[in-house]
């Protein structure tokens, strides 16, 4: 659908069109939204698996794309977000407006919550659970539903978002074609985070939303890599990873421990729970003489 809505865009609606070139075209574009080469080799896969497809039912004579090189993909390498630029990040947006407590809690849901982006657009109001502090997610990745705990403050910010979005949907205002007359506003859909115009936030709304402000704070965030300082965050404060599995809404472990592997560097910061030689005596106590070796009995040495 991205490849169709650019050609789309530049009059390029035929088949005859559809060549290596304005595929080449396509993967500058995506290089100019400042994707990642992953990201890219992604999409260039993809494409190549359509362009096979074309040519086995017959809509082009063989793959056109046979030729397209496409690069391998390579362990991506993240940085966490700073938390001097979390701080100018959530500064941006004022609390007590309807599209600023929005913004907000987009932003805490997904660093509280490691959701997906798509997850986070389409998250119902219904399965966010203030109450009992929890929300459930349905991934279309695993076709599952799972329960992700909220905290103290993500479930403050939701209360705030959620008071501001009843305030500004019940104040009139003149609407459509009806300009001389106030009339409530009216909510369209059932998802959490809505338009000023009560529509469902779609996803890539939502990130558009993370791009405006990464060009006021000058450094590259985007959802994907709040889900990543999520997982990072909860491996170091040593969660379990079978519940990290369940809370990521990975497949497999392996999943789990690529994404924790990306910063193994900071896994030294973990520290054990209990100690594996917890009640066994090494070091003599502080009343023993310094300096000076205990001489063992021969009953010690046996």
């Amino acid at each position: 659908m991205q490849l169709w809505t650019f050609f789309h865009e530049r009059g390029l609606t035929t088949v005859e069109d559809f060549t290596e070139h304005n595929v080449n075209l396509f993967r500058v574009h995506l290089r100019k939204r400042e994707l990642s080469e992953n990201t890219i080799a992604n999409r260039l896969r993809s494409v190549k698996a359509f362009a096979r497809w074309m040519g086995q039912a017959g809509w082009t004579e063989g793959n056109r794309l046979e030729g397209l090189r496409v690069p391998q993909s390579a362990k991506p390498h993240f940085e966490l977000i700073p938390p001097e630029v979390l701080q100018q990040l959530f500064s941006l947006y004022p609390p007590d407006t309807f599209l600023g407590s929005r913004n907000l809690a987009i932003l805490t849901v997904l660093a509280e919550t490691g959701i997906r982006r798509e997850e986070a657009a389409n998250l119902q109001a219904k399965n966010v659970e203030l109450d009992r502090q929890n929300i459930r997610v349905f991934s279309d990745k695993t076709e599952e539903w799972r329960y992700i705990p909220l905290t103290e403050q993500a479930t403050a910010v939701i209360r705030n978002y959620l008071k501001w979005r009843d305030l500004y949907f019940n104040k009139p205002a003149r609407l459509g074609s009806a300009r001389r007359t106030k009339q409530p506003r009216r909510i369209e859909a059932e998802t959490l985070f809505l338009t000023y115009d009560g529509r469902a936030l779609t996803p890539p709304s939502l990130a558009e939303i993370l791009i405006r402000a990464r060009r006021e704070i000058g450094f590259r965030v985007h959802p994907h890599l709040f889900r990543h300082m999520f997982a990072t965050k909860k491996a170091i404060d040593g969660e379990s990873p079978s519940v990290l599995k369940r809370w990521m809404g990975h497949r497999s472990y392996a999943m789990t421990d690529y994404y924790i592997g990306v910063a193994e560097g900071m896994l030294g910061q973990i520290r054990p729970k209990a100690s594996v030689l917890a009640g066994v005596k090494i070091l003599p106590s502080s009343g023993s003489r310094r300096g000076r070796l205990s001489h063992p009995r021969p009953a010690d040495l046996r």
